[in-house]
């Protein structure tokens, strides 16, 4: 009976280290991310937290920002970073809706233009001579921050721009170590991973479709690194957040 219950025992420890913590821990933090069908995605969602509350699979562990890769380049010279005023809404939205088709969910155009009716100071624009090729936001959540329609005009994309409109939100950040997120669609998320970000959960849209959520810690001494790059690169530092 001793020998039974010895055996019960590693095979019990073999089990959870080949088939849980490892195998089904990675494929539970990856493949569940990546997942397109509301059902599936929420199933796969809800056993991935059981398992890590009881701590069956390691947690998703946020890393921090990449401040080499935001600021190993010379950003672009021409542009002028501001806050968004109420004038800039028909352009922000003509912007939106040239990266609409086909990426966003149907219910985001009418949130993104309450974002813009509550002109709470979230928002900032990026001009080319008067001209706003590019728009996007950071607000505040408690001790967690979030990066919201990051929008740049189709003439204007892989210009460096970009980077200077990630950077000039992550500046407006102030106080204690925070956690950034971004809640995208598949075709952008990618961007972010470059610079750190990594995916850990899921939002869902009104019709089920599941699409990815990124985030990354962010350190007081990363904001004011990035604030001086900027400065560096000509350009200031906009007010920081407030609630």
């Amino acid at each position: 009976m001793k020998d039974l219950n010895t055996l019960g025992v590693l095979y019990g420890a073999l089990f959870y280290f080949v088939f849980l913590k490892h195998p089904l821990g990675r494929w539970l933090q990856k493949g569940f991310l990546r997942q397109r069908q509301g059902r599936v995605a929420r199933a796969q969602i809800m056993m991935f937290n059981l398992m890590s509350t009881l701590r069956l699979v390691p947690p998703i562990i946020l890393s921090n920002i990449d401040l080499k890769k935001l600021t190993e380049k010379p950003l672009p010279k021409e542009y002028e970073v501001r806050l968004w005023k109420p004038e800039d809404t028909q352009a922000c939205m003509e912007i939106y809706q040239m990266n609409a088709p086909g990426r966003f969910p149907a219910e985001v155009e009418q949130e993104f233009e309450e974002v813009l009716k509550r002109d709470d100071g979230a928002l900032l624009v990026i001009e080319d001579h008067g001209r706003i090729v590019a728009c996007g936001g950071i607000t505040l959540e408690g001790i967690q921050r979030t990066l919201i329609y990051g929008l740049i005009h189709s003439e204007f994309q892989k210009k460096g721009i970009g980077r200077l409109l990630l950077l000039s939100r992550l500046a407006r950040i102030q106080g204690p170590e925070v956690i950034v997120n971004i809640c995208a669609v598949d075709d952008s998320i990618g961007y972010y991973e470059r610079f750190g970000f990594t995916r850990y959960a899921l939002w869902f849209s009104q019709n089920g479709e599941a699409h990815p959520m990124a985030g990354v810690s962010v350190h007081p001494e990363d904001c004011e690194e990035i604030a001086t790059f900027l400065a560096s690169e000509g350009y200031p530092v906009l007010p920081a957040l407030s609630a």
